[in-house]
């Protein structure tokens, strides 16, 4: 599984009220995108604050992503659009 899909699945995780397994993917998803190119590493922050309830900030840096990788709005508007828990 890539640093991208485990960084989705901790989302949904996270989305489901799983709070501590979310907290498990999204480490993992850190541990492997330390290796990989930028693209990759911004999509498992952003996906990280969202795991940490801080879904403003992470819109933020998706509009910043998104200036240089445009081909990513779908995948980010997955991250960002997913049903949270209040």
């Amino acid at each position: 599984m890539s640093a991208i899909e485990q960084a989705l699945l901790a989302v949904l995780t996270v989305d489901g009220g799983d709070c501590t397994t979310a907290h498990g993917h999204i480490a993992r998803a850190q541990q492997r995108s330390r290796m990989t190119a930028r693209r990759e590493r911004q999509v498992v922050e952003i996906a990280a604050l969202v795991v940490a309830g801080d879904r403003e900030r992470a819109a933020g840096l998706a509009l910043e992503h998104l200036v240089e990788f445009p081909d990513d709005a779908q995948l980010l508007g997955e991250l960002l659009d997913a049903p949270h828990r209040p």
